[in-house]
């Protein structure tokens, strides 16, 4: 009885380590896109109408949307990119661009503007979201980086495709950020992709001083490069300021 007890502590000794052997070895040789630590946070934010956005009414609904942040592998304050998705949701060509930029040592923070709206797409209807409730989502999430220790607060870029791509670009007017972002942050750099350039709002070539790249495919016929090119065009205007 005796040797039996010793046969299964001997046992149970050797599988612990092993097990613990085993996880050391996965941690070292752990792919550098995958992502050392995963948080979600809950960010409030309001749905609102763009009239109220335009003119910083804040009674509007209160929601709560939804942010994945992967941290990076890495020590220390990081980079971020935040990413705003288009009229679909997350849907899975967002994962390629996280793991892409968690195994160049950034991290990422993927806000999902939707769900907590009870909304799946708008695609087949526009109008069941105003378009700039995407930029209170952004500048709400931006003011949650802001704070965190594992943050650079001084590298935090913005990217957006398609509805998140305008809201990306729009996100950079001076005019918005005066009336909506509470954060103290500002992004370091804007990248929307596919953007609606198609409305003009007051003071639109007025954007905060810092960098704006947009991505765009001249055979889109949803959200045509047109509209981007005369927007540029417009801020490029001697009479445009920052733009």
């Amino acid at each position: 009885m005796l040797t039996d007890w010793r046969v299964a502590a001997a046992a149970v000794v050797f599988c612990t380590g092993l097990m613990f052997t085993c996880i050391e070895t996965s941690a070292q040789s752990m792919p550098k896109d995958v992502a050392a630590r995963t948080e979600i946070y809950a960010i409030p934010s309001l749905t609102i109408s763009d009239q109220q956005f335009l003119t910083g009414d804040a009674n509007g609904k209160q929601v709560t949307v939804a942010g994945e942040f992967r941290i990076a592998q890495g020590s220390g304050k990081l980079p971020v990119v935040v990413l705003m998705h288009g009229s679909s949701g997350v849907g899975a060509g967002m994962d390629p661009w996280v793991r892409h930029f968690n195994a160049m040592g950034i991290s990422t923070f993927v806000i999902d503007g939707f769900s907590g709206r009870g909304l799946t797409a708008v695609g087949p209807n526009q109008a069941l979201l105003g378009r700039l409730n995407f930029i209170v989502d952004i500048y709400r999430s931006l003011e949650i980086l802001g704070k965190h220790p594992r943050v650079d607060p001084e590298r935090i870029v913005l990217m957006g495709f398609s509805r998140g791509g305008q809201a990306a670009l729009y996100a950079s007017l001076d005019r918005f950020h005066k009336l909506w972002n509470k954060s103290g942050a500002q992004f370091a750099a804007y990248i929307p992709f596919y953007p609606d350039c198609s409305t003009s709002y007051a003071t639109d070539a007025e954007t905060v001083a810092r960098p704006i790249r947009i991505f765009h495919g001249t055979p889109d016929d949803y959200n045509p490069v047109a509209t981007c090119k005369a927007y540029l065009a417009a801020c490029r205007k001697p009479s445009a300021t920052r733009c």
